[in-house]
Parts: C-alpha cells; sequence; structure tokens
C-alpha cells in the first residue's frame, strides 16, 4: 500500500464508524435533525469514545461524568483541545468550541468544576495550533491524570486508561 493509502484507509474507517454511529443515534432514539455540536461529536469523536461517552475505559478514554476534570487545569484544559484528533478536526473554530464544551458540559456533567468557563473560539484557535504530535499521548496524558488525581479532587477511575494501556 502507498504511504498515502493508509491514511485514506484510515479515513474511510473513520467516516465508516461515524455513520454507524449516527446510524445508532437516531435508531436509539434521537431527534431526525440533530444539533450540530451533538453532530460534530458523534461524527468526530463518538465513534471511539460512544455515543454518550461510554467506551471501554481500558481502550479509548471514557469521557461520561470524567471529562470535566481536565478543566481544573490550565494544561488538562489545553490538552482536550490539542489532542491532534481535536486538533486536525475540520469544523471550524467556533464550532469545535461547541463540540468541545457540549462534550465537557453535557457529557461530563458532574465532573465539571464550578468555575469552569466555555471554551471560545479564539481559545480553540490558537490551541489548535499546537496539535501533540511531538509527545507520547499517553505519557502525557498520564502526567495530567495524575497531578488531577492528586491535587485536584478527581477520582482514581480517571487512571483506569492511563494504567492499562498498551501500544
Amino acid at each position: 500500500m502507498r504511504p498515502g493509502g493508509l491514511v485514506a484507509a484510515g479515513r474511510v474507517m473513520a467516516a465508516l464508524v461515524a455513520a454507524g454511529v449516527v446510524t445508532a443515534a437516531l435508531a436509539a432514539g434521537s431527534s431526525a435533525k440533530l444539533a450540530k455540536p451533538y453532530s460534530n461529536y458523534l461524527l468526530g469523536c463518538g465513534g471511539c469514545h460512544g455515543i454518550d461517552g461510554v467506551s471501554n475505559a481500558r481502550l479509548v478514554p471514557q469521557l461520561k461524568g470524567q471529562v470535566g476534570y481536565f478543566l481544573t487545569t490550565k494544561a488538562g484544559r489545553e490538552y482536550l483541545v490539542r489532542v491532534p484528533n481535536v486538533a486536525f478536526y475540520t469544523a471550524s473554530n467556533q464550532e469545535l468550541a461547541q463540540m468541545l464544551n457540549y462534550m465537557v458540559f453535557s457529557i461530563g456533567r458532574d465532573s465539571v468544576p464550578a468555575n469552569a468557563k466555555p471554551y471560545t473560539a479564539g481559545e480553540v484557535a490558537r490551541l489548535r495550533k499546537s496539535p501533540l504530535t511531538e509527545v507520547s499521548l499517553v505519557d502525557y496524558r498520564n502526567a495530567l491524570v495524575e497531578d488531577l488525581i492528586a491535587n485536584h479532587g478527581a477520582p482514581v477511575s480517571l487512571r483506569l486508561y492511563s494504567s492499562t494501556a498498551t501500544y
């Protein structure tokens, strides 16, 4: 396979998974016209993280009831935007900010700190220019998670993906 072929094959697979996620969401009783932040979440994230943020946490970080803890620190907040699949998502900065806000405030719910502010298009524009492409995402996330648990009251369940991921 040519070098670009693997990337193209990955994009086709992601599109098929996303289409299946949207179909499953519609079958589960969601409105035929999905809200843009939710549909962007389903297409960009839901194939791996699950329709409602529930995934196999040993393979993919679970978002439901947990993703909001990352807004406790500046580094954690920035991490959510700088993850390559988020930073490179084809949505506009405004749409990406809305999707992240849906993900954090709707899926993260009780894990969101009381003083957390929604993402803005300007903040997303600035952060997505520095995607985390030069680091091990597992190691980077592990360090964030350990800080959140040790210093910011996050539950040890946030560690589930971090401690069991193998690549």
